[in-house]
């Protein structure tokens, strides 16, 4: 690349927060007086997302076992009637597990979330936290016997596990789809439905890897340490 390194990582850091293209272009030229523009700032993300990504397979999180699953109406253009579903799979650790974007508020589409979950932490939850959405009874049956689906939203719902009662509800992750929500709404929507699940997934890596969230901290990098890690494998 012609652009310096330090340029375009810091680009994509900035884009990761509530900053749209353009505002990452001005503040890339007031503070390191560098000159771009905010196509190639949108270039530089797709081409070097797939190495960020590398770093879910050097920094392994520990995902609980208590996995809580809403989806999200958002905004995709070229998208059936330019709307879609963002559906995520959180732990009970605020640890973004799985992301996915689909056309449909339907039990195929909560399904293949849940399989990228699945695929991702290497086992089955334990328990499975949902809302009312009647697709989640049959998505869950990929898990076959072995998982708890508790059914409570905002209000916490007392469930025995272990001879314990936890109270659960899908508060944490409402939390979540809050984040993502500030952080859509500087794109105005996503521009196509192809790049959706891309940009969904650039903003969970930042979320899990660089921003401060939940009760434990035990996998949080500092920024400056991508190149190194990426470079180890």
């Amino acid at each position: 690349m012609r652009t310096p390194k330090n340029i375009i990582m810091n680009a994509l850091y900035l884009r990761s927060y509530t900053l749209s293209l353009r505002d990452v272009k001005r503040v890339i030229k007031k503070l390191k007086f560098y000159k771009t523009t905010h196509v190639s700032v949108y270039n530089w993300i797709m081409k070097f997302y797939p190495k960020l990504s590398e770093i879910e397979k050097k920094k392994l999180i520990n995902f609980t076992d208590i996995w809580h699953v809403d989806e999200k109406f958002i905004r995709v253009r070229k998208s059936k009637d330019d709307f879609a579903y963002l559906w995520v799979v959180s732990d009970s650790d605020s640890n973004i597990i799985a992301v996915h974007v689909s056309n449909g508020r339907d039990a195929e589409s909560a399904k293949i979330v849940l399989r990228k979950a699945r695929e991702r932490t290497g086992f089955n939850p334990r328990v499975i936290v949902t809302d009312g959405l009647q697709g989640y009874k049959s998505a869950t049956k990929i898990f076959r016997r072995n998982v708890k689906h508790v059914v409570a939203h905002f209000e916490k719902k007392g469930v025995v596990i272990d001879k314990r009662i936890l109270l659960l509800s899908n508060n944490k992750i409402e939390r979540i789809n809050g984040f993502f929500a500030l952080w859509l709404h500087v794109c105005r929507g996503l521009k196509s439905f192809k790049t959706a699940n891309i940009w969904i997934d650039f903003f969970a890596m930042h979320y899990n890897y660089l921003m401060p969230h939940g009760e434990k901290e035990e996998v949080k990098i500092e920024w400056e340490q991508i190149p190194m890690i990426i470079q180890s494998r």
